[in-house]
Order: structure tokens, then sequence, then C-alpha cells
């Protein structure tokens, strides 16, 4: 997926940095894309390309900084979600697009388009099995998948559905 961000010449939405003097933009501001809305942050573990994950600020105290981690059944306590542009290093920055229009694609296991996408206990990745009581709303692959892939996707507003939660 090529996405850039609008306005802004140069900023790669797959480019990750090293530090936070490297930012083209603050963490945790929301900027406009071709294909959605994305934001900066960094990862507190590794992060594969397309993963889901959960951002939430750093602290109280540190709401200019962001922190990135992967979605889970048992690491949803974020609740703000998006999807991972490219592989992330821990401790290192990169960007989630926290709504994509088109052009997007999803860390998912075998899933049939349609239906509810939910929770997995792997970090990062959605399944169509009703396993973990953790529906979300907000997220549509666009092609069933007979394998764990990246079928491609839209999504905005990812948020657990709470008439699912067990």
């Amino acid at each position: 997926m090529t996405d850039s961000a609008l306005g802004s010449l140069g900023v790669d939405l797959t480019n990750t940095y090293t530090s936070a003097g490297e930012l083209p933009f603050a963490q945790g501001e929301a900027v406009r894309t071709k294909n959605g809305t994305a934001l900066l942050g960094r990862a507190t573990s590794g992060i594969a390309a397309f993963s889901l994950v959960c951002y939430t600020p750093a602290s109280a105290q540190a709401s200019a900084s962001v922190d990135f981690f992967l979605a889970s059944v048992a690491n949803v306590s974020g609740k703000l979600m998006g999807v991972a542009m490219t592989s992330i290093s821990s401790a290192q920055y990169g960007w989630v697009h926290t709504e994509c229009n088109k052009e997007g694609k999803v860390r998912c296991a075998v899933s049939e388009t349609g239906v509810p996408l939910f929770l997995t206990t792997t970090g990062g990745l959605v399944d169509d099995a009703v396993t973990s009581g953790k529906a979300l709303t907000g997220l549509h692959i666009l092609a069933s998948v007979g394998s764990a892939s990246t079928p491609p996707a839209i999504w905005r507003d990812i948020t657990l559905d709470r008439s699912t939660i067990a």
C-alpha cells in the first residue's frame, strides 16, 4: 500500500524512526492521508506490518507521547485501535492508520467477508471465529482468506463491541 500525508511532500507512512527528534509530526497528532487518517507513536514491543494495535498516551503526564502495543484478547486496555502500516521494531516510532478508506490490509486468520471479526490470543491478529467473546466493530475485510494472511480491508473507529464481551 502506498500512502502519504496530504500536503506534506516526502512523508512516507512506511517509514520508521529511531528517535523522537526525527519525527515529521507530533506523536498522536491525526494526519490526513490519501487513504484515511494516521498517527505516529512508539512501539512498546515489535509490531508486524498490518497488525491490529491499541494505542494510548504513554502516561497521564506525557500526553505528547503515544505508545502502540499489539491488540489481543488479553491486551486491549488502550481501547483506541488502528492498524500498523509497516513493521515497527520495539522502542522505534512508526505510523498506524486509525481510519483507512481504501488500500488497507490487516493480519487475519482464516475468515469470511461480511461477518464480525474478533480479537485472538495472538497479538495483532483478527479472526472470524467466535472464541474470544471480544468482537470488533468498524473493521471489515474485503476478501475471504483460507489461511492466515493480510487481506484487503477498510476500517474506521475500530472498537470492541461491548454487547459481545463475555
